[in-house]
């Protein structure tokens, strides 16, 4: 069955014309025909039985839950790095987009925005982690109070840790050295966890000011470490 017109509508309106992973623009007004268009209707999980992230037994492959928009590097990167790139991954990639999507044009529409908690994910395995780090231009960050001198250097070790991991992410590295980066990220967090600690971490992009000059659509992380035992962690 292929994607209906309905759901291809509802899927480029929701993601705002832009890519869900670099937010680059897929449909230029300016364009002339439509070999200008990069954008790309991807599935979540594929129906062909040896595609990425196959499961048997879904209704309706082409639904809109089941399609994320991407330009054409990013899909090539997604289908290629499945163990990277997993259902729960683009699902939240998904979601995350099109809130960023919708409240963006809030705000340029001048509308009042919803005071709401600030819920932030926590990282269990370094391809997610990784995911949010990958390419940033700015980050974040914040920590729980440090009782010892020990335990400051700790804190700071791992975020300057997060820091090289982010630079070196961002040089143009090759798959296989993004999977020995997230094997290596996935170690991190494990050991964060038996010092008593759990990361949190989102991945926006805004327009920021600096030095008086605006620069648009950069990404930025927000890496936050918090005490297990941490009174501000909610259970979802």
């Amino acid at each position: 069955m292929p994607i209906s017109d309905k759901v291809r509508k509802k899927l480029w309106a929701k993601s705002g014309n832009r890519c869900a992973i670099c937010k680059a623009e897929l449909f230029s007004k300016e364009a002339a025909d439509e070999t200008l268009n990069i954008g790309e209707e991807c599935h979540i999980i594929s129906s062909a039985e040896n595609g990425p992230r196959h499961k048997d037994g879904l209704l309706n492959y082409d639904s809109y839950e089941n399609l994320l928009l991407l330009c054409r590097n990013h899909h090539k990167e997604i289908d290629t790095l499945i163990d990277s790139y997993t259902e729960d991954l683009l699902m939240y990639m998904k979601s995350n987009h099109e809130n960023w999507v919708r409240n963006t044009l809030d705000q340029s529409l001048g509308k009042e925005e919803k005071i709401q908690p600030k819920l932030l994910t926590r990282m269990t395995s370094g391809k997610e982690l990784l995911s949010i780090l990958f390419g940033i231009q700015g980050c974040r960050t914040d920590y729980d109070e440090a009782s010892t001198e020990e335990e400051s250097e700790f804190i700071g070790s791992i975020f300057q840790t997060l820091s090289d991991y982010a630079d070196l992410s961002g040089m143009g590295i090759e798959p296989f050295e993004k999977v020995k980066i997230a094997t290596q990220l996935s170690q991190l967090l494990k050991e964060l966890e038996l010092k008593g600690y759990f990361l949190f971490a989102e991945r926006v992009v805004e327009n920021i000011l600096h030095n008086g000059q605006k620069l648009d659509n950069w990404a930025i992380a927000t890496l936050i470490l918090k005490k297990a035992d941490s009174s501000e962690i909610i259970m979802l």
